[in-house]
This record gives structure tokens, sequence and C-alpha cells, in this order.
């Protein structure tokens, strides 16, 4: 089994420039001489048929690791700031929906995009230059970070700090100076400061974000599944709920043969006063919404003995002794012939204001 190799850089002792082992090959390994990014001592090339090529201490002795992978990071974070026309900053943010301030059916599904990447560039935005400055343990404002970023074509844009998390975080004074930071995770290996080279700093996976309040427009959700009811003359009613109706399709009829369609909250609970909560099926609601505004319908589900029975875990109607064991789970149209049928006390008292914070009516633009 290969080990893991300590070093893949070192410095060329006569230039200063950073050096990558994977650059060399056992001809060009005799174009430098080297030294060591912590300490200074000299080093040499290792290339044998079986490990991978590294750099290695020639007085046998290693320095301290952690000191060499801070000195690195600092090192190639600025290189390839200093080297690249651009350096991404990834922020991973969830964003409302464009529609989720005046949405009644929000409740359901959160309006909004979970964990959406967007992508920032340090070093312009909108064609207009931000950081062109990368200095190493530059004192800045009582501070000494890592890296500081300012600009010298705009020196008025406040710098931004890189902190490399090898041993020691940012401290509170730091974060609460309002110094915009990023803070990369804690730097165990060589390979975690590939990740920043290769990929930016990503927000939550490789660094996190101090004092950044970027400007994240809303977008329009249309994907989410929708709960939609539909009604039919006579008052019978379809409930969609597994997909067939997008929230894109909102003001978009399902059925052109419907009465009317409403998209109905999954789990409305009706409230009213400070103290009474009332559930209700979307049914309900789309039935009691269609007759208050002036609708005849006549459906079980708007009656008053139409209630839910733990022991057979479904509605049923509480008068069916009285009525016959037809009776005993109804369907939608025994209500029409029904000599008990009792308008719902509880729907009786809700008012179409109260109907329109657990939905909305589809109503079609001409």
């Amino acid at each position: 089994m290969i080990r893991e190799i300590k070093y893949r850089y070192c410095l060329d002792k006569d230039t200063d420039e950073l050096l990558f082992i994977g650059e060399l090959n056992k001809k060009t390994r005799y174009d430098h001489k080297y030294k060591c990014l912590e300490c200074g001592q000299d080093m040499e090339v290792n290339m044998g048929q079986v490990r991978r090529p590294y750099f290695s201490h020639v007085s046998g002795c290693a320095c301290d690791g952690e000191s060499y992978l801070h000195k690195l990071a600092k090192r190639r974070i600025r290189m390839k700031f200093e080297d690249s026309d651009s350096f991404n900053v990834v922020f991973v943010r969830d964003i409302s929906c464009s529609e989720s301030d005046s949405c009644v059916l929000k409740k359901d599904f959160g309006c909004g995009f979970h964990d959406e990447r967007i992508v920032h560039d340090l070093k312009s935005w909108n064609n207009k230059p931000l950081y062109d400055c990368c200095q190493e343990e530059e004192p800045c404002g009582g501070f000494k970070p890592d890296l500081l970023l300012t600009s010298k074509v705009r020196p008025e844009l406040p710098p931004l700090f890189i902190e490399v998390f090898k041993t020691h975080k940012s401290t509170d004074d730091k974060i609460n100076s309002n110094y915009k930071i990023i803070e990369t995770r804690q730097i165990k290996s060589e390979e975690d400061i590939d990740d920043i080279i290769e990929q930016g700093f990503v927000e939550n996976e490789n660094c996190k974000f101090f004092n950044f309040v970027p400007k994240i427009a809303k977008r329009r959700k249309t994907d989410v599944d929708v709960t939609r009811v539909i009604i039919y003359p006579g008052g019978k009613t379809r409930f969609l709920s597994h997909g067939e109706v997008k929230c894109g399709m909102m003001n978009i009829k399902y059925d052109p043969k419907s009465l009317c369609e409403f998209n109905v909250q999954s789990f409305p609970h009706l409230h009213k006063g400070t103290s009474s909560v009332y559930i209700l099926l979307p049914s309900q609601v789309a039935l009691d919404w269609a007759v208050k505004k002036g609708m005849s319908i006549r459906n079980c589900m708007l009656c008053d003995s139409y209630r839910y029975n733990d022991s057979y875990s479904r509605y049923m109607c509480i008068k069916y002794k009285v009525l016959g064991d037809s009776f005993k789970f109804p369907n939608q149209y025994s209500a029409q012939e029904c000599k008990e049928f009792r308008y719902s006390s509880i729907l009786s008292n809700c008012t179409l204001a109260d109907l329109q914070k657990l939905g909305t009516e589809v109503i079609e633009q001409k």
C-alpha cells in the first residue's frame, strides 16, 4: 500500500518559485535546487518505481507539516488569484419564489429553491473590476489576515480577508469587525487545497463566508405539485395531488368540462377566533367556496354528519343507523336525496375571506 506523501510542493532555492512534483521528470529534476516551503532546509526529489514522486528533506528531518500546509494554502490561493482572469466564490443559499409573499399555498411546499449555487467573481462584477491585489500577512484595520484582497483601480472598495483555517479559526473580534471574510474549512491535506484551487470558494463545502450580503434575485417556482380540487356539474368532485398539476399551472384549468376548480392547501387548517382550529378536507374548502359564490351544490362532504372515524380510519356518516347501512360510507351523490342532510356548522361559520386564506380559485386569463 502506497503511504500518503507529505510533500508535493517545495520552493526553488534560487528563485523562490513554487514547484510541483508532478511537473518534474527524471531529466528536469536536476534543473533546480530545492528548499522546504516551511523550514527552508534543502530538499531532494524522490522518484522510485513503486511510490509516487515526492520531495523530502536532505537531512532526513521533517519540519512541522501543519505549518507547511498553512503556508502552501496561502501561496497557492494567492498564485491562483494573480494568475487567473477570475476567481469564483459560490454562495449556496435558499432562494424564495418571487410569488412567495402572496402565495397562500407556500405552507405546502416552501415556495423556493433549496441549496442553489450562486456564482460570483472576486475579480469583477457586472463588467466592473473588483479586487486586483492579493497580499500575504498584510496588516489591515488592526488585523493581519492570511490574505488581504484590495483594489488599486477602486481604492474605495472595502478590503476582503481570506483566512486559512489550519489550527485556529477566525476570532470573534475579527468576525464582528464587519470586514468580509472567507474562511477555509480546516486544511488537513494538500487535496483540500486542490479543491479550493479547482472550484474556488464554495460555501459550506470548502469555506464559510462572514459579513457577506449577496444580492440574490427571487425566481418564479413553477414545478411544485399543487393540490387541485375539481368540481363538476351536480356537485361531484375530483381530487388531484400526485403531480397532475404544478404551481406554474395555478390559473390553468385541468378539465375543460369542470364547473370550477380550486388550488387548496394539502392540509387546510381553519382558524376561528383565538383558540378554535378546524382541520378541513381540501374538497370541503372547494365545495364550500363554490356554494358561497352562489352555486347550488349538495354533497356529503358539506354535511354536518360527515365525520372522521378513528376506528375505521376514514370518513363516514354518523346518521347511517337512521338512514340505513348503505349510507355508512356514502358516495358524493348520497346527499342529493338524503333527508338528514344539514349543512356543516363549521363551514356555515366560515366566510369567503377565510377560504381565500386556504387556497385560490382557478380563474383563467382571457
